[in-house]
């Protein structure tokens, strides 16, 4: 049963529902409510754009904690509709894993034509990346820091005192 909200109000066999509503049998299926990712970059990388839609990491320094995910959200992307079609709703969506520290996550909904109507929540998340990525990044493709896990460590750590230190 479908509140006036456009919620789930109730599922069951014995419901009564309101005269002219549209009755769905799921015939034994599982009915749930919709699923949620909680880490994903959906939206911000769109695969159809080629490289114009590949934005979900700002790889011309290793920590940028002042990117916003709801900057770089297209929308349109295909993968939001795909997200839909598989049960999905709603994402934590965000940087990629090429930083350090690589930015803001948003929560948002999967429907919508605009970021703003979107949007459950701005800056859900900070992106940090401890693992070989960083150092794929910067230190093998382009020979600078971090070329190691106590590189990207030693960034993550200055970037906290500078963070204490500006509180």
């Amino acid at each position: 049963l479908i509140g006036d909200d456009g919620k789930i109000a109730a599922v069951g066999a014995d419901l009564t529902a309101p005269e002219g509503a549209q009755i769905i049998d799921a015939g034994g299926r599982l009915v749930t409510p919709g699923c949620v990712e909680a880490h994903c970059h959906i939206g911000l990388h769109n695969e159809s754009m080629r490289w114009e839609g590949a934005d979900f990491n700002e790889s011309t320094d290793p920590v940028t904690p002042h990117l916003r995910a709801i900057d770089s959200i297209y929308p349109q992307d295909e993968r939001l509709s795909d997200g839909l079609a598989g049960g999905v709703t709603t994402v934590c969506t965000g940087p990629g894993s090429a930083n350090v520290v690589g930015g803001t996550f948003a929560a948002i909904k999967l429907t919508g034509k605009r970021v703003d109507k979107m949007l459950i929540k701005e800056a859900v998340a900070m992106k940090c990346a401890f693992g070989e990525n960083p150092k794929r990044c910067y230190g093998q493709n382009g020979k600078k820091s971090p070329m190691t896990r106590m590189g990207t460590a030693a960034l993550l750590r200055e970037l906290l005192f500078k963070t204490r230190r500006y509180l």
